[in-house]
């Protein structure tokens, strides 16, 4: 015990790591879901786990308990017919009768519990549900008229369905700041490992490790001092304006609407995530972790992830609009006999495909007519052939293409679907192939989509304007220089230092393709500006 209490404190992010990795022991392709609880639980909000049974759901909950010092936990597993007693404790007859007192006994209850895991939780009645909310909002139990404080660090609830529409459940759904789906084991390798591990419980985390009261409240005070860059500002400024966008468009059907409450608390989420990982400010990392926190259906989650996505570039992409439309009036300022005359580009250099309804690609050449397929879908295909399914959107009335994740699951009544069929998918740089045969995008008209300006655009076009061409030139020359050094300064300090502790895999997969794409247009228009000084 001497030599324990003699080492010096871990660091909030070695702390982490250290327990995510025992949390995460003989658990297979859940370490994102474990990091998430943990970070939720530090946080002081409630997660979401959306999945089949059988998938760790609740492992996650009982290796949580353990990570705290002295902890209790309580699970339940609801039911149509579950009542009150069996979650806050049975009433005391002998206090009603007695005292006259309704009071529950609460001891190995809810009320009592630091770790609560509450199983498909959209089955329990009203009563519960409403005492759910004032646990979960004021960590307030009132029992026999008196309030009293409740212990609650976290409440991981589950489902293997998302909450019925109009049957007052919205309330509870959205105390949920995380909403994590929880899928079977994908990889061979990890599921014959999962098949052959010995069926043991790891032995305690070492003591130094378990988070004490006193070291919970120091982390959560520590959090609040953690700053707001303005980078993360611009993208939250981009992805509220696109979200109040998209809700509009959608009818106001509450898919995509985030309250003043919810923002509020996420920033809560961000302050503790930057901390845990041992900054002093909040970066685009732990902003889009918040793609797991702003999706209210699974048909709306392509469409936040693609927001988070172009949130993340949406400055530069501004800025390189800027110096595109800077570019075109430098080329017609240019006599046509200093022109050089070049080869014409390709179809498919010169347009891009054309989008619809802000999330889709239209099918050229399909034998059923018009075919949409989603961008965000067409970003997930590679070289090796996906399963997909293709139906008819009956609310929709259009032919659909949708890829399947692993381990993702086609839910037909919620995607209005008909006429349902498997197809094979495969990527093309100009569409995708549908078992085996090509179909090219319908391409845009133009094949440019300007990025939304932000507040931060730059306003240099009217101070370019009336330069020489020469001298416009120039100014672009050193515009682009000081663009391109800000960006691999952004990319450097946030995606090339230490990775966050919390980011899952998958959705580095989306944000290296954002930083790709964001580098092909750095240097496409740096080609641009090559051709022009070469015009002069």
């Amino acid at each position: 015990m001497k030599n324990a209490e003699s080492r010096p404190p871990l660091s909030p992010r070695r702390h982490v790591t250290e327990l995510i990795k025992w949390m995460s022991t003989d658990v297979y392709e859940k370490d994102h879901i474990i990091a998430m609880a943990l970070l939720c639980a530090v946080a002081g909000e409630n997660i979401f786990l959306l999945g089949p049974p059988g998938t760790a759901k609740s492992m996650v909950a009982a290796r949580l308990k353990d990570v705290f010092s002295h902890a209790r936990s309580f699970d339940y597993l609801m039911s149509r017919f579950s009542t009150p007693d069996e979650i806050f404790g049975p009433v005391s007859i002998s206090r009603l009768k007695n005292n006259d007192r309704y009071e529950r006994l609460t001891d190995g209850y809810l009320p009592e519990a630091h770790v609560v895991f509450l199983d498909e939780i959209w089955k329990a009645g009203p009563s519960i549900q409403n005492t759910l909310l004032t646990a979960i909002n004021e960590h307030t139990f009132y029992n026999g008229g008196v309030a009293v404080k409740i212990p609650m660090k976290v409440l991981i609830a589950a489902s293997n369905e998302l909450p019925a529409r109009d049957e007052g459940l919205e309330a509870l759904w959205d105390r949920f700041m995380m909403r994590m789906i929880s899928n079977c084991i994908d990889s061979e390798r990890d599921f014959f490992k999962m098949l052959l591990s010995p069926r043991l419980s790891p032995a305690p985390p070492a003591e130094n490790l378990l988070i004490t009261d006193e070291l919970y409240a120091d982390w959560q005070r520590q959090a609040l001092t953690v700053t707001l860059t303005d980078e993360v500002r611009q993208a939250i400024s981009y992805v509220r304006t696109r979200l109040n966008k998209l809700e509009a468009d959608d009818g106001n059907k509450l898919r995509f609407y985030i309250s003043d409450r919810r923002w509020r608390k996420a920033y809560g989420i961000l302050q503790t995530s930057a901390f845990l990982n041992d900054r002093q400010s909040i970066d685009l990392s732990d902003f889009f972790l918040l793609v797991h926190s702003f999706w209210n259906d699974i048909d709306a989650i392509p469409a936040v992830v693609e927001t988070f996505a172009e949130s993340l570039t949406a400055w530069l992409r501004n800025e390189i609009h800027e110096l595109e439309v800077n570019i075109r009036r430098s080329m017609k300022a240019e006599t046509p006999a200093r022109v050089t005359i070049r080869p014409a580009a390709s179809t498919s250099e010169r347009h891009g495909p054309k989008i619809y309804d802000y999330f889709y690609y239209c099918l050229a050449g399909h034998p059923a007519g018009e075919v949409y397929f989603s961008k965000y879908d067409y970003s997930t295909l590679t070289d090796n052939p996906r399963q997909g399914v293709m139906y008819l959107d009956t609310a929709r009335r259009r032919t659909m293409v949708r890829a399947f994740l692993p381990g993702g699951q086609f839910d037909a009544k919620a995607q209005n679907a008909t006429d349902v069929r498997q197809v094979n998918l495969r990527h093309s740089p100009t569409g995708i192939f549908i078992d085996s045969v090509h179909y090219p995008f319908v391409v845009d008209d133009d094949g440019s989509i300007p990025a939304p300006a932000t507040d931060k655009s730059p306003k240099k076009s009217a101070s370019l304007k009336n330069m020489p061409v020469y001298q416009r030139v120039d100014a672009m020359e050193k515009m682009l220089a000081d663009l391109t050094r800000r960006w691999n300064d952004s990319v450097k300090s946030t995606w090339q230092s230490e990775p966050n502790l919390f980011l899952p895999r998958a959705d580095r997969a989306v944000i290296d393709k954002a930083l790709k794409e964001a580098d092909s247009l750095l240097r496409t228009v740096e080609v641009k500006l090559k051709n022009l000084r070469s015009m002069l």
